[in-house]
């Protein structure tokens, strides 16, 4: 059973007692950039769990939402950025394809004087004319060592595990790394580093399928994302092998849920990932406020499994998006 100690956590750090805001003569112009709309649907929940957010609190608003091919298609989403400032916003909700290679979309920004939220990412970039007006994420590295923690668990301290990683970059290294410094403390565990995936279900499917034919005694794939986790975890689940071989994702998102209640995912790291939403909408309407916003907001991680009571969980980690999404 989970503790409802850590949904109260989750709650608890948000400011989620809001005055209604001044009346706008227009509604607040918010641009939404995002590195995929793909079946990772934690994009799709912090994009619903922003307009709630600001609908509850009496914002009026339009959201325009654009996403690039890939993870990796940084030159799109930086022609993306210019188009948004072209067009006007008064806000920009901006998902990295990865962190460096946001660089010259941030300094666009800044110069254009649109106040700007950087999502996926705990660490304000060092330079000052790069620095977005906020930080929003879950740490990558925390979720990789609480995965770590529950993969060394469920293997007895012994095994063969493969980590198939997303996209080259910050997101994946600090979720790869994190997992690692926790089983590479367990001597009688094997790891077997996997491709980079660029966080894409199909090619994940693919890499998984290649790892299996070569390495038959695997006894866990790890993969550093909910599209990641399900590709492998479909091929798993192909060879009949779903009892025999875990499977992990990481976010713990609607579809990764689904597919541990269905018993072909075993675990993944569970985000309240409609607080993300919340806090950037608060802070949007603080800032339109003259107030006060945070440069960095961190939410909490627990674990989940296939026999996990995490119904109350997720209900309150997708309270905003669930309606949205129709789940």
């Amino acid at each position: 059973m989970l503790s409802r100690r850590l949904l109260i956590l989750s709650t608890a750090l948000l400011g989620l007692s809001f005055n209604a805001p001044d009346a706008r003569a227009e509604p607040m112009r918010i641009a939404y950039l995002s590195p995929s709309f793909d079946v990772s649907d934690a994009w799709e929940r912090v994009y619903w769990a922003i307009q709630a957010r600001l609908e509850e609190v009496g914002v009026e608003h339009e959201m325009q939402a654009l996403a690039v091919a890939s993870h990796v298609d940084h030159a799109g989403q930086l022609a993306q950025v210019e188009s948004v400032i072209a067009k006007g916003a008064d806000y920009v909700f901006l998902g990295p394809t990865e962190y460096e290679a946001a660089i010259p979309a941030l300094k666009k920004l800044k110069q254009a004087e649109i106040p700007t939220v950087v999502f996926n990412f705990l660490e304000p970039h060092e330079d000052e004319e790069a620095r977005a007006m906020m930080y929003v994420a879950f740490s990558h590295e925390e979720g990789g060592r609480l995965s770590g923690e529950w993969a060394a668990e469920h293997l007895g301290g012994k095994g063969k595990i493969a980590i198939l990683q997303g996209a080259p970059g910050v997101v994946s290294d600090q979720r790869s790394g994190g997992f690692l410094k926790v089983v590479e403390q367990h001597p009688d565990i094997e790891v077997i580093m996997g491709p980079h995936t660029d966080f894409d279900r199909s090619k994940a499917f693919d890499a998984a399928q290649n790892l299996l034919t070569a390495h038959d005694d695997i006894d866990l794939i790890y993969g550093v994302s909910t599209a990641v986790g399900l590709g492998a975890a479909q091929v798993v689940r192909q060879a009949g092998k779903s009892d025999q071989i875990a499977t992990m994702g990481f976010g713990g998102t609607g579809d990764e849920i689904v597919a541990m209640n269905e018993g072909w995912l075993t675990a993944s790291v569970l985000r309240s990932i409609d607080d993300s939403g919340v806090a950037i909408a608060d802070a949007f309407v603080a800032h339109s406020k003259g107030e006060e916003v945070p440069q960095v907001w961190g939410g909490p991680f627990v674990m989940v499994d296939k026999d996990s009571d995490a119904a109350a969980l997720v209900e309150q980690a997708n309270r905003y998006s669930k309606p949205k999404m129709g789940r």
